[in-house]
């Protein structure tokens, strides 16, 4: 990452990384637009707001972001749409490696599982079952599920 063109140029840096957390971890649908996993949708005063870049600085990082491929940026009347591409390589997700005695060389299994998936496993459904944190909040509140956007309803629910 440090030897990324942008590190240095504090905005658009700021302006990437809140991409990559803001887009979706899933499918979802707003207001009638489906939406892919890393993509979302806002709007420039919206991501001015919570950068806290100002306008000028939002709409020119979104222009290096977009010219070195690491956005597509599309405006349409009633929102923008951002899709972070390669959304993959920064946001993977992963299931835990199984606990088992390696003998030898062999490599332990890495297997790429999504999050439906997760959520049937024994720990996560033990968790939530128990009424305690399912999701893993540091704060140990009960992480809220959203079909649409996890990310948007948690932050949404806590006037973020």
């Amino acid at each position: 990452m440090t030897e990324w063109e942008w590190y240095r140029d504090v905005p658009t840096k700021v302006l990437f990384i809140h991409c990559i957390f803001r887009a979706n971890w899933k499918i979802g649908c707003v207001n009638g637009t489906k939406i892919k996993r890393g993509q979302f949708v806002t709007s420039l005063a919206k991501l001015s707001e919570e950068t806290g870049l100002t306008i000028q600085q939002t709409r020119t990082a979104l222009k290096h972001l977009e010219a070195t491929g690491e956005i597509t940026n599309v405006s349409t009347q009633k929102c923008r749409i951002i899709t972070v591409n390669n959304y993959n390589t920064y946001q993977e997700v992963t299931k835990p490696m199984a606990t088992q005695k390696q003998t030898g060389n062999k490599q332990p299994n890495k297997q790429l599982t999504t999050i439906e998936e997760y959520k049937k496993s024994t720990t996560y459904s033990k968790r939530k079952e128990e009424g305690g944190c399912a999701a893993n909040c540091p704060s140990g509140e009960e992480f809220p599920y959203d079909e649409g956007n996890l990310t948007d309803a948690y932050y949404a629910e806590r006037g973020i």
